[in-house]
């Protein structure tokens, strides 16, 4: 059971910035940008940490604005101004205008209204660090309209996709809201959300001069284990779309990341396209989702009787709508046959009626009926006007017995293949490849796992992001460029080393790329 305090936390991204990292962020980006603002803007202040660094660094005079939802915050925001204000005549300078109010609905005319382009505006501060998904879940309404800000379609704009960072949202919205100004921003947030801000500027029709994030250690700040960063960018025409990381203590440079040749990376430094920079010839696919664990996923010793979370037993047979299943934590080898764990699949594709059920398998009929309540109370969009008990991620492909695949999760990727008497099912934290041929997926396996393979994904994955490995990022992936660079002799190696009871020839391997590279020529993909 959560807390109330720790749902408070959560519902508000409660991360107060302590005073001296706050003066220190303040002093960086004086230091090493020159700013003189004539008007900074601080978005949900929170208890105002950061005022004492914006009033004792940057050369005065300027207008402070300050946002804040917390009334309790906003007071005690008011009383730490009111005790650095009146005994130092310099603060005479200074203009200062807090609103306690929503920063989803906040009028910023407010603030339009003393700025003209000739100013310098500053946007500085620490936006909350949660998703909409967490708000969701614990019914809050410290949220925004749930509009597709980037333009999503299908079932992207409803699902994962649209899993949106709260402090994304805000930085976004805040930066096209001053697209027309002079507008610098320095913003403590999550590093995934610096880099998908870089990766959508086009999506939010943003330009921007600079684009630099200076990375630190969450734990020694907020005592908390996240990849976190100050994000510092600065609007204006030069449509620059790379942002440098450097350590935040030393400044020194760790890499680059953003778009090279028309493809996103996470780490490059002025390099050519990667030589197994493409599209996938095969289509990575993503396993079941059904959000419903405690009915749905069951343990079993004999398949025939299988025990829910509930710890319910009951009977159903093997290979009609029960499968084994796999999650992102069972994939730890190279070659998996065996699963500790099953999965209900009431529907062979996406959207298909589920009431034939009762006249094929009723005690399974039976068995969701009386679970219904568990169904019903699924909180997200995709379920709504579906078929009863739907699930997503399902189709053709769930159904063949060889696959490769991946766990979404792990920052070392490790691809697997396999292989069951029965169709083997993933959850929906994996990604997967279907085979009907099983040399063609040995070969696939062994240049995905090839050190050339491992090197590009590094390159082009996230490794701070919860989720490093996506269907973007797998579909990048060309087997047909990959196979060019990885030799019959290492390919051999890998399968005598990992799937000894396996053996392909050189002309099976040709045979691979030939039918790869008329896959690439014809773009049957």
């Amino acid at each position: 059971m959560i807390s109330t305090n720790a749902i408070r936390k959560i519902e508000y991204g409660d991360f107060q910035t302590p005073e001296l990292f706050a003066r220190k962020v303040c002093q960086k980006i004086h230091d090493i940008y020159k700013l003189s603002p004539s008007i900074i803007l601080e978005p949900t202040f929170g208890i105002g940490n950061f005022f004492p660094g914006i009033i004792s660094t940057f050369p005065q005079p300027f207008k402070l604005f300050g946002i804040e939802i917390n009334s309790d915050y906003y007071n005690i925001a008011q009383q730490t101004i009111s005790k650095l204000t009146p005994n130092n005549i310099q603060h005479q300078n200074i203009q200062i205008k807090l609103f306690n109010d929503d920063i989803f609905s906040f009028n910023y005319d407010k603030i339009k209204d003393s700025l003209s382009t000739d100013n310098h505006l500053l946007i500085i501060g620490n936006p909350p660090w949660v998703t909409n998904s967490q708000l969701s879940s614990l019914n809050s309404n410290n949220i925004p309209n749930k509009t597709n800000q980037k333009a999503l379609c299908g079932l992207d704009a409803i699902t994962g996709k649209a899993n949106f960072d709260i402090g994304e949202y805000i930085i976004t919205s805040l930066l096209c809201e001053f697209s027309n100004f002079n507008c610098f921003l320095a913003m403590i947030c999550k590093l995934t959300v610096a880099k998908n801000i870089i990766r959508d500027l086009s999506a939010y029709n943003l330009s921007i001069n600079i684009a630099d994030v200076y990375v630190f250690k969450a734990t020694d700040v907020f005592n908390i284990n996240c990849d976190v960063c100050l994000f510092v960018t600065q609007l204006g025409n030069d449509h620059k779309k790379v942002c440098s990381v450097y350590d935040f203590d030393t400044n020194k440079k760790i890499r680059t990341f953003g778009w090279l040749n028309g493809s996103f990376y996470s780490n490059f430094n002025g390099q050519e396209k990667s030589a197994f920079d493409g599209k996938c010839q095969l289509e990575w696919r993503q396993g079941i989702k059904h959000d419903c664990v405690k009915v749905m996923e069951f343990m079993s010793s004999d398949e025939v009787y299988f025990q829910n979370l509930l710890k319910e037993v009951h009977s159903f047979t093997m290979g009609r709508y029960i499968f084994p299943l796999i999650k992102s934590s069972d994939i730890k080898s190279f070659y998996i046959t065996k699963t500790r764990k099953y999965v209900l699949v009431p529907q062979s594709r996406v959207n298909e009626e589920t009431s034939i059920i009762k006249h094929i398998e009723p005690n399974v009929w039976d068995y969701l009926q009386n679970h219904k309540n568990y169904f019903q109370a699924r909180r997200s969009l995709i379920y709504k006007n579906s078929p009863e008990f739907s699930i997503f991620g399902v189709g053709d492909y769930s159904f063949s017995k060889i696959k490769i695949g991946v766990s979404g999760f792990y920052k070392e990727p490790i691809f697997s293949l396999i292989i069951g008497q029965y169709p083997i099912m993933l959850d929906d934290t994996c990604y997967f490849l279907s085979f009907n041929d099983l040399n063609d997926a040995i070969i696939t396996l062994s240049l995905l796992n090839s050190k050339e393979c491992n090197s590009f994904l590094k390159n082009i994955a996230f490794l701070e992001s919860k989720r490093p490995f996506t269907k973007e990022i797998l579909q990048m992936i060309d087997l047909y460029k990959l196979s060019e660079a990885v030799s019959f002799e290492t390919i051999s190696q890998f399968i005598f080393d990992n799937l000894n009871s396996y053996t392909i020839s050189i002309e099976d391997f040709i045979n691979f790329k030939e039918r790869f590279k008329m896959l690439q020529e014809q773009r049957l993909f």
